[in-house]
């Protein structure tokens, strides 16, 4: 637990620890969303709901007794002395929770059926399937009928991803499907040794499978087709029905009528988008305001002043920002 704190506040950032909890525990708004954005925690959101607050402080407050962590006058926190990536960082580095979270083990349970499916193909049809509950099983059928040669292409792809991700990654993932001549191991089975404590068996299976399924996103159109609502579960539903009226025209004080919901909610589902979709209208928000570099840095009352924008247009413009598009 130690070194996965220590990973949270390696950068030269100083960060505030209690932010980062709510990170961790998952703590939906756009204030904690945008922090972690900002800051390039985005990755770790939801990845501890269970963690208490309590045992959070307590670690900080050992690290820092330790001297491994320093906080400033305000509360701050930074490591003492920032050293070059660890086994561990890198690793994190690769989490997703906020894209995967939801249902990333589900999408590699679809995986993992499709590939037995289509392994099987042409050879028997008298198999044990891994999965044979209908979430699993009508997405691979539908993808056997618009696919006849599904093995060749499956096969394509997979190779194209695996040789993508980092080779741990790839040979544990592997190790975990099932042929006619494999049957495959559970993550228990196949976890490496320096891997087994918590919370690093639940995390070393999370940044695998993350790290698979962001690549194949891109790079495997077949495995996308399939596992598109599973992407769509992954995401806030209801900031998907503000999405749905913004784009249609509508103003946000029509959605706030339509729905039934306030003006902060509305700001929070757009601010949200904003973060999840770097194809997200900023046109919209465009100003001539110019935003000092670092914005999110800056206290927002202190901000307000050299940009007198409301903030929601502060929030998209940074968020623009962060990004390098210019609004």
């Amino acid at each position: 637990m130690d070194a996965f704190i220590l990973a949270l506040f390696h950068h030269s950032d100083k960060l505030r620890p209690s932010t980062i909890y709510q990170i961790l525990y998952g703590k939906r708004t756009s204030s904690v969303l945008s922090y972690a954005f900002f800051y390039d925690r985005l990755g770790y959101f939801q990845a501890m709901p269970n963690l208490e607050e309590d045992e959070f402080n307590k670690r900080i407050t050992a690290l820092i007794a330790a001297k491994q962590l320093v906080a400033d006058e305000k509360g701050f926190l930074q490591t003492v002395a920032p050293a070059a990536l660890t086994e561990v960082e890198t690793l994190c580095r690769h989490l997703n929770y906020f894209q995967f979270g939801r249902r990333g083990e589900q999408m590699w349970r679809l995986v993992q059926l499709l590939v037995q499916a289509a392994a099987f193909q042409g050879i028997s049809n008298r198999y044990i399937p891994v999965e044979n509950t209908p979430m699993f099983t009508e997405p691979v059928r539908q993808l056997i009928r618009q696919h006849p040669k599904l093995k060749q292409a499956l096969f394509t792809e997979l190779w194209t991803v695996f040789e993508q991700i980092p080779g741990e990654f790839a040979d544990f993932l592997a190790g975990t499907l099932t042929g006619p001549e494999q049957i495959g191991q559970t993550f228990f089975q196949l976890l490496p040794d320096n891997y087994q404590k918590m919370p690093w068996n639940q995390f070393f299976p999370a940044a695998a499978i993350h790290c698979f399924l962001s690549v194949a996103n891109k790079q495997s159109p077949l495995l996308a087709a399939g596992l598109k609502p599973f992407y769509q579960e992954n995401l806030n539903q209801s900031m998907l029905k503000t999405r749905r009226l913004f784009l249609s025209g509508k103003s946000i004080e029509e959605i706030m009528e339509l729905r039934q919901i306030k003006r902060g909610t509305v700001n929070d589902h757009l601010i949200e988008w904003a973060i999840i979709d770097d194809q997200f209208p900023y046109h919209y928000f465009a100003t001539k305001q110019q935003f000092p570099p670092l914005s999110w840095k800056l206290p927002y009352h202190i901000l307000q002043k050299e940009v007198p924008l409301d903030f929601l247009s502060i929030r998209i413009n940074q968020i623009a920002q962060k990004r390098g598009i210019l609004c």
